[in-house]
């Protein structure tokens, strides 16, 4: 280009493009330039259970301090609780958090702790339910009996879309002495009826054992457990009364130098060795229970646990054991059972470790 004053070719060399506004704002259209911030479902551990359930706080600072997530759901707490289950990408929303259950182990998640008075009533269709029954007796409605329903279903279908489920799920009683016997393991002989007085004759030792033939626990209002704990009463003094009661497990009386509590965790094995004047001690006399931690069950006890745990596919369970003559005689599984009790008086934390253990190789297992 030419000078503009000499008319002579310009020596300077031409000035670059100037970048055009359409070229800057074309960026906002560019794929390239966009980063997906949205939340992501985060894998966890989740856990259903009661707010009094304490066994579940060291295990989940234990998974913390591994890195991994946990999330919690109390049956008492249901009120205020948000949930969302999308089963075809395996998610849940739960008060406002995306996640993805790698393991759900259910324990304590008992639908009658569930208060339905707590619940707002228009977000039942009245005229469904009938209008909405007063706090005081909301438990005896329709629309409480729907509440529990549905809050039971829905535990179930979070356990079914999680990578592993720990359920509470177990044999009654009888079967799990017949289970044992099949299996080899020695076994009392217990028999379940609404009219102890008549089975009396049924068994040789002086002494039986009157137990629920389901839980221990009962709760006719939400939040007040009633105990229905083992009783130990002499053959003679079994009552009859002029209409059947409610079915109950009648076991005859084994003669023992000790009892054991033994926890499967996982595989691992953790043995109690547990000392108590009756067997409502647990429960009714806590300060009168002698607990002495093993370093491992005797050889013929973790056999019989092990074989008992596969027989039931369980990944979890709180078996009772007594010694007699030297032989294990199986009583019976809890897959939900407690340990924190036989930890604290031994001021040791074994099941806790193991209980983290297995729900970390649970959740990696599923990822």
């Amino acid at each position: 280009m030419p000078d503009r004053l000499t008319g002579e070719p310009s020596s300077r060399p031409p000035r670059p493009p100037r970048p055009s506004r359409s070229q800057f704002l074309a960026q906002l259209d560019d794929p390239a330039r966009t980063l997906d911030a949205r939340p992501r479902p985060a894998p966890c551990v989740l856990l259903l259970s009661r707010a009094c359930d304490t066994d579940l706080d060291p295990v989940r600072n234990l998974l913390a301090g591994a890195g991994i997530r946990t999330a919690r759901l109390n049956a008492e707490e249901l009120a205020a609780t948000s949930l969302t289950i999308a089963p075809e990408g395996g998610t849940v929303r739960l008060n406002g958090r995306e996640l993805i259950p790698t393991v759900t182990w259910i324990r304590h998640f008992a639908p009658t702790a569930l208060d339905p008075g707590a619940f707002d009533p228009t977000v039942l269709d009245p005229t469904a339910l009938g209008p909405a029954a007063p706090v005081a007796d909301a438990a005896g409605t329709p629309r409480g009996a729907f509440l529990r329903d549905s809050w039971q279903a829905a535990a179930a279908q979070l356990a079914a879309i999680s990578g592993t489920a720990v359920r509470p799920d177990r044999p009654g009683v009888l079967c799990q002495l017949d289970l044992a016997r099949r299996c080899g393991v020695a076994a009392p002989r217990a028999v379940l009826t609404t009219d102890p007085y008549l089975v009396r004759d049924e068994f040789d030792g002086p002494r039986v054992v009157v137990k629920a033939a389901g839980h221990h626990f009962v709760e006719p209002v939400p939040g007040r457990l009633h105990g229905i704990f083992p009783t130990v009463l002499d053959r003679a003094d079994l009552a009859g009364g002029p209409r059947p009661g409610p079915p109950v497990i009648v076991q005859e009386y084994v003669e023992h130098e000790a009892e054991l509590r033994v926890y499967f965790v996982g595989g691992q094995l953790h043995a109690f060795e547990v000392t108590k004047t009756g067997p409502a001690d647990p429960w009714t006399a806590p300060d009168r229970l002698g607990v002495r931690a093993l370093p491992s069950p005797p050889p013929s006890v973790a056999a019989a646990t092990r074989t008992l745990a596969a027989a039931m596919s369980l990944r979890y369970g709180a078996f009772d054991f007594l010694l007699s003559a030297g032989t294990p005689v199986f009583l019976e599984v809890n897959p939900d059972g407690d340990w924190r009790w036989a930890e604290r008086r031994t001021r040791t934390t074994p099941v806790t470790l193991a209980v983290a253990a297995m729900l970390a190789a649970l959740h990696r297992a599923a990822l």
